[in-house]
């Protein structure tokens, strides 16, 4: 059954200023769950106690390749107390794609985090579908989908999806309003134009545990803007 969350980092402000009710009003808003990628100096105790007050689960975890390589125990630890298991490498520098010691690098952390109880997950920007890093990934990793990235780089996220059957129980949902760089071509999920109206279908149908909602730059309130993203997701992909 896929669920529908959010990704904590389009609401990053909020969060930091007040962790808790940001949960509560995204939890407030429709969404199932969030996707973290920092806890903003709590504890992980204390933030499972608000989740768990705000009906909330955790589909997955950012973090850095530093962090993925050096800080693994304290990041299992993290996962034990808000039960995640999907650590997700958020970003690697495009000009490196290239690299063929990628790879293996890559699925040697996949084995450490194994090795912790974790499944590590890859989060493309549009340089990895352009360059087919992301159909390269090894298997020791899953693929966290950036459907919005992939059409940004001139790809059908479908057929991005397609190419990696079985390897994306994780999607990030965003939206632009053009292909510009500027931070106002982000929108809200079905304020742009990109046809999710195909593509969330496609995701569902292929399988997908979580729709993850991403916006990186909002005009007005983040919270404003999940909410617009939810509305539609909801409806285009059929989860009520």
């Amino acid at each position: 059954m896929t669920r529908i969350g959010l990704a904590l980092y389009t609401v990053r402000d909020d969060a930091a200023r007040d962790l808790e009710g940001t949960l509560r009003a995204v939890a407030g808003i429709g969404y199932e769950g969030v996707e973290l990628h920092r806890l903003d100096g709590h504890d992980p105790v204390r933030v499972r106690a608000w989740l768990d007050e705000a009906g909330l689960a955790v589909s997955s975890r950012h973090a850095s390749l530093e962090a993925i390589e050096t800080q693994l125990p304290g990041l299992a630890a993290e996962a034990h107390a808000l039960g995640w298991r999907r650590l997700v490498l958020a970003w690697l520098d495009p000009s490196g794609l290239e690299d063929p010691s990628w790879p293996s690098r890559l699925a040697r952390a996949g084995e450490a985090a194994a090795g912790h109880g974790l499944e590590l997950g890859y989060h493309n920007h549009d340089a990895e579908v352009r360059t087919g890093f992301l159909d390269r990934l090894p298997p020791e990793l899953f693929a966290e989908v950036d459907l919005g990235w992939a059409w940004w780089a001139g790809a059908d996220p479908v057929e991005v999806l397609d190419r990696l059957p079985g390897r994306v129980p994780l999607v990030h949902v965003k939206d632009f309003r053009d292909r510009g760089r500027d931070p106002g071509s982000f929108a809200p999920v079905g304020d742009g134009v990109i046809d999710y109206a195909r593509v969330a279908p496609a995701a569902v149908a292929a399988g997908v545990d979580w729709l993850l909602v991403e916006q990186d730059h909002c005009a007005g309130p983040a919270l404003e803007a999940a909410a617009r993203s939810f509305a539609a997701l909801t409806r285009m992909a059929g989860t009520t």
